[in-house]
C-alpha cells in the first residue's frame, strides 16, 4: 500500500511541475531575445555566433555592392542635383564674403573642364593627373586659353551644387583655390558617366587668368550691339515685316542626368538604420529582462565584439558615403 502512495505523489508532483514549467519550444524560442536564467548569458541573437553572423552578413551585403556594379556598370550609383550655374552663384558668394571679386565664366575654362571629366570616365581614373601623364593644365591649352594662372578642383558623387563648394571650402587647398586673387575667370562641367561601375556625377572646377584677356560681353553690350545692327538695316531698307516670319523657338540642349537605378547612399543609410535600430532593441530588451529577473550574465566579451561589429558598420558606411574631393 505504501509504495502505491508513493507512487502516487510522484506522479502527482510530476504533473504539478509539468504544468508550472513553460512549453519547451515557447522557452527555447523566447531565450533568442532575452537573456537565459540558467546558462547565465545573454540572448541567442546577441551570442558570439550571432555577432559574427552579422559581421559576415555586412561583409557580404557591401561585398555584393561591389559585384553589382561590376556585372551591371550603371545599376548602382549615387543620385545627384548639381548645375553649373548653382556652383558659379555659390562660388562667387564665398568669394564675396571674403572681399573678393566675382569670376567670370569663361566657355574655353568650361569646355577644358568638360573634357578633363570626359576623359577620366574613358579611362577610369579619379585623378588631377591621368595614368597617361595628361595634366588638367593640357586640357587648357588645347581650348586655345593662354593662362598665366590657373587651377582645377575636383569632386563626385555630392548630391548637391551646395554640398560639393561647402566641400572645397572646407578643405583649405581647394579654398585656396577658390579664395585665389590671381583667377579671373572660372569654368565648370558636371558630367555623368559610370566609373569603376558605379553610376557617378563628376564636377570639375577650372580656374585661369588669361594672359591676353578674355571679352565677355554684358547684356547691356549685347543690346547696344543688336541696336546698331537694327538701325542699318532700317536706313537700308532692310528690315522684314515682322507678319512675313517664321516664328522661332530657342532650343536648349542640355545633357540628360542618368539617375541610377539603386542610390548607395539611401541603400547603405537604409541598411545601417535597420541594423543599429535591431541591435539597440535587442540590447535595450537584455537589460530590461535581466533587470526584472534578476539575472546576473556571465557575458565574458560579448559587449566588445559588439562595439566591433558596430566600428565595422561604421567604417563600411562611410566608404560607401557620396561625396569626395581631389
Amino acid at each position: 500500500m505504501a509504495p502505491l502512495l508513493l507512487l502516487a505523489s510522484n506522479g502527482a508532483i510530476i504533473f504539478l511541475m509539468s504544468k508550472t514549467l513553460p512549453n519547451h519550444k515557447e522557452y527555447s524560442f523566447k531565450h533568442h531575445f532575452v537573456p537565459h536564467p540558467h546558462h547565465k548569458t545573454r540572448a541567442t541573437l546577441l551570442s558570439h555566433s550571432a555577432i559574427f553572423t552579422y559581421l559576415l552578413g555586412i561583409v557580404l551585403i557591401f561585398g555584393s555592392f561591389r559585384l553589382i556594379s561590376k556585372t551591371f556598370p550603371g545599376v548602382l550609383g549615387y543620385a545627384s542635383d548639381i548645375t553649373t550655374q548653382d556652383l558659379l552663384n555659390l562660388t562667387n558668394q564665398k568669394r564675396l564674403e571674403s572681399g573678393l571679386t566675382e569670376l567670370r565664366i569663361n566657355s574655353a575654362l568650361s569646355s577644358a573642364a568638360k573634357r578633363k571629366a570626359e576623359d577620366m570616365f574613358k579611362e577610369g581614373y579619379w585623378s588631377h593627373i591621368s595614368p597617361s601623364g595628361t595634366e588638367p593644365w593640357d586640357f587648357i591649352l588645347r581650348e586655345n586659353y593662354d593662362y598665366v594662372y590657373a587651377g582645377e578642383n575636383l569632386a563626385k558623387n555630392f548630391n548637391t551644387s551646395k554640398d560639393v563648394v561647402q566641400a572645397w571650402v572646407n578643405s583649405s587647398s581647394h579654398k585656396e583655390n577658390i579664395m585665389n586673387k590671381n583667377y579671373e575667370e572660372i569654368g565648370f562641367a558636371v558630367v555623368n558617366g559610370v566609373l569603376d561601375g558605379y553610376e557617378t556625377t563628376l564636377v570639375v572646377q577650372m580656374f585661369g587668368k588669361s594672359r591676353t584677356g578674355s571679352y565677355v560681353a554684358s547684356a547691356k553690350d549685347e543690346n547696344k550691339i543688336l541696336e546698331s545692327v537694327a538701325t542699318v538695316l532700317e536706313d537700308t531698307g532692310l528690315v522684314p515685316d515682322p507678319k512675313n516670319e517664321p516664328i522661332q523657338k530657342q532650343i536648349v540642349i542640355e545633357n540628360p542626368v542618368v539617375q541610377p537605378t539603386v542610390d548607395i547612399a539611401t541603400a547603405s543609410k537604409a541598411i545601417g538604420l535597420v541594423f543599429v535600430i535591431y541591435i539597440v532593441v535587442l540590447l535595450l530588451l537584455d537589460i530590461w529582462y535581466s533587470k526584472r529577473h534578476s539575472i546576473f550574465k556571465l557575458t565574458g566579451h560579448s559587449l566588445a565584439h559588439l562595439s566591433f561589429l558596430m566600428i565595422t558598420l561604421v567604417g563600411m558606411l562611410l566608404m560607401m558615403m557620396p561625396g569626395k574631393i581631389l
